[in-house]
């Protein structure tokens, strides 16, 4: 897939500059010089990883009458109330009101870069906070009405905001997860890891059998996507069987461009779904649509929950669920640097203060279990009970 000739985003870490660099037209070899603090480690953001390639057309935002989104907000409602199993999808229009830009809007990646400019920015990723849309899925989730999401967006914002990872396929992966390259555990961290492509990150797992074992030392990658990359085997099975299960896909704030990730909620609709578009320009499966609404996101699911008579979640702070309906507490670790560059693990239950603790590596970790095999999750008849645990800030 064609990459952008002229457009790679450096967000730093921590810092929030963004650097534009001239490319060849892949990320093979990029490099570029630092405009951060040295001590801030490089993110390459997903400004030229999540769309394939970059259209002239289809930047202008359309935006229903009140009348008219409010009659189709509660046409929505009606649909998700008449449904049994509700599949959300989503793309970067979700994470504007976070702060970091879309793609195809009037001030997104591809739209500044067509102007010779440069996409601002207003926060840093480990910063951004989850929007309404993001705490609304949530609190659909919450109550058994939103069976699966699947996400483009690698922000690790629907993580962050406590989404339940078992009901979740991150597409594109997650700029804030590790995997080890040998056992396949991940680590959720509370900073960027630093690199894109499924690339070593320079860090080694520590998991272990048994108590005694030497640890796994099998070396780390990232989990973001490079141009090349196949869609992880999990995630896109998980998505695949959500949406044959799904009476109903909605779509919120993605063009649906990018392919398979696009064509996933067709999957719905030829399977005697209904497919619901949410997105203020058009998209190539508009003419699919059973309904398409062109508002901010953030305005119709906060109207959806008052048709729905539910409360968006108020955001505390970033937390990590790996399971919606786990009765065995997970464990949350801390790290220690030790000799060879091993990482010992140590029960967040025995942490005090910030002894321990190491800025380079970050502070926090969940292991996610193998699941290649996962069913997609099976329909719930209430509030699940999850066991939530507070991501550490990590130390400067």
């Amino acid at each position: 897939m064609p990459v952008s000739e002229n457009l790679v985003c450096l967000l730093w870490s921590g810092c929030g500059d963004v650097t534009v660099a001239e490319g060849s037209g892949s990320f093979e070899g990029f490099s570029a010089a630092a405009t951060g603090p040295a001590h801030h480690q490089p993110c390459l953001s997903l400004v030229s990883l999540l769309l394939a390639h970059s259209t002239t057309g289809g930047h202008m935002k359309i935006f229903d009458p009140p009348e008219e989104l409010e009659r189709k907000v509660c046409e929505l409602a009606d649909l998700i109330r008449s449904s049994s199993n509700v599949v959300f999808h989503t793309g970067a229009g979700i994470s504007t009101a976070s702060g970091i830009p879309d793609f195809r809007g009037p001030n997104g990646v591809w739209t500044m870069e067509e102007k010779g400019l440069s996409p601002k920015f207003d926060t840093t990723f480990e910063n951004a906070k989850p929007s309404k849309t993001h705490m609304a899925l949530l609190g659909l989730q919450r109550v058994g009405i939103l069976k699966f999401l699947v996400s483009q967006n690698v922000d690790g914002l629907h993580v962050r905001s406590g989404f339940p990872r078992d009901k979740l396929a991150e597409l594109h992966g997650n700029m804030f997860v590790e995997e080890c390259m040998k056992c396949g555990k991940q680590y959720v961290r509370d900073a960027v890891v630093g690199s894109m492509g499924l690339k070593p990150t320079g860090r080694l797992c520590s998991v272990t059998k048994a108590r005694g074992l030497r640890a796994c030392r099998g070396k780390l990658r990232d989990t973001i996507l490079d141009w090349e990359d196949s869609l992880p085997d999990r995630d896109l099975t998980l998505a695949d069987e959500a949406c044959r299960k799904a009476d109903l896909s909605v779509t919120l704030g993605t063009s649906l461009q990018i392919k398979p990730s696009g064509n996933l909620p067709l999957i719905t609709k030829k399977r005697g779904g209904k497919l619901v578009i949410v997105n203020l320009q058009a998209t190539k499966h508009d003419r699919q649509a059973d309904l398409r609404i062109h508002a901010y996101v953030d305005d119709v699911m906060t109207k959806l929950m008052k048709h729905l008579g539910l409360e968006v979640p108020e955001w505390t702070g970033p937390v990590v669920v790996e399971s919606a309906d786990s009765a065995k507490p997970e464990q949350l670790y801390t790290f220690k640097p030790e000799v060879h560059g091993l990482l010992k693990e140590e029960p967040f239950s025995q942490h005090n203060g910030t002894a321990g603790q190491c800025p380079d590596l970050g502070t926090t970790l969940v292991e996610h279990h193998d699941s290649l095999k996962q069913e997609c999750p099976s329909l719930d008849t209430g509030p699940p009970l999850t066991k939530k645990m507070k991501v550490e800030p990590l130390l400067t």
